[in-house]
């Protein structure tokens, strides 16, 4: 006797799942708002930024980078996953603002998949009208898996990086 097993999933998302991989991004980026390292302004354009490079399907993963004294030491990766299949989500939270030092400075730095259909168009529109640059790196370290956020096939797998 045999028994088989039919798996069928998507590589696609919507823009429903967007919003809601996106909520639990937004409370973490809000928190260094929160704690002062950047303004509530600077933490909603990077999030609008984001919701739309997701919604572009242009997104590879982005950081929210911590800098003391110019150097890195650490950073939350967030890397975009569209498995096709259902898995748990997490909620969001677990980052310990305040035992950084109070010196902190927040950098973003996000990847486009340039070898999606909307790459010209979405790497244009963040460098003519929304004030991104090209001189940006990921960071190298240590990294650790932390979260996972989901909403259908669309994930969002946190990790922190440090030196």
């Amino acid at each position: 006797m045999s028994t088989t097993y039919t798996f069928s999933g998507t590589d696609t998302y919507t823009v429903s799942d967007v919003k809601a991989v996106m909520q639990n991004t937004f409370e973490d980026i809000v928190g260094f708002a929160n704690r002062g390292f950047i303004t509530f302004d600077r933490a909603k354009t990077f999030i609008d930024d984001l919701t739309y490079i997701l919604k572009n399907k242009a997104l590879k993963c982005f950081e929210i980078q911590l800098v003391q004294a110019g150097a890195r030491f650490k950073s939350y990766r967030y890397v975009v996953g569209v498995a096709g299949y259902l898995t748990s989500s997490d909620l969001s939270g677990g980052i310990n603002y305040w035992s950084l030092p109070a010196d902190t400075q927040v950098a973003f730095y996000a990847e486009l998949d340039n070898e999606c259909d909307s790459y010209s168009v979405v790497s244009n529109e963040l460098l003519n009208n929304r004030g991104w640059g090209t001189n940006g790196t990921a960071m190298e370290g240590n990294a650790q898996a932390e979260k996972n956020y989901v909403s259908n096939s669309l994930q969002l797998k946190r990790s922190v990086i440090t030196k």
